[in-house]
């Protein structure tokens, strides 16, 4: 069974590239342009992994994480955020509305892969 993981950005450079390496892994790989895409995405299809920028327009990626994890349905479903801003402030935020990790931007393909491949092991 391919593993669902769903890229939440607004540039497409970067739902170009990151979707074709997660494709290539063999992961059904789903996109979203915006917070609001990215839940009505998640609602719908139920991903096993979620990868989520920040900062983004109409909704942002902490107000998409909050909504996710105040929903039943889809709140257990892993989320990385992977985002330019660096400040500690923002990473407690992020933890506070539970992100189940922080990267930070420019983050290599590489390591983004190691993330997602330890949080869907087993």
């Amino acid at each position: 069974m391919r593993r669902k993981i769903l890229l939440v950005d607004d540039e497409p450079i970067v739902l170009e590239i990151l979707g074709k390496r997660l494709a290539r892994r063999n992961f059904e790989v789903y996109t979203a342009r915006d917070g609001n895409e990215g839940l009505e995405c998640a609602q719908a299809v139920h991903p096993d992994l979620i990868l989520l920028d920040e900062l983004m327009p109409h909704k942002d990626g902490l107000t998409m994480l909050k909504e996710l994890r105040s929903d039943e349905r889809i709140s257990a479903i892993p989320v990385i955020m992977v985002t330019a801003r660096r400040a500690e402030r923002e990473k407690t935020k992020a933890a506070d509305a539970g992100v189940t990790a922080y990267i930070t931007k420019p983050a290599s393909v590489f390591e983004i892969l190691k993330y997602i491949e330890w949080y869907l092991q087993g």
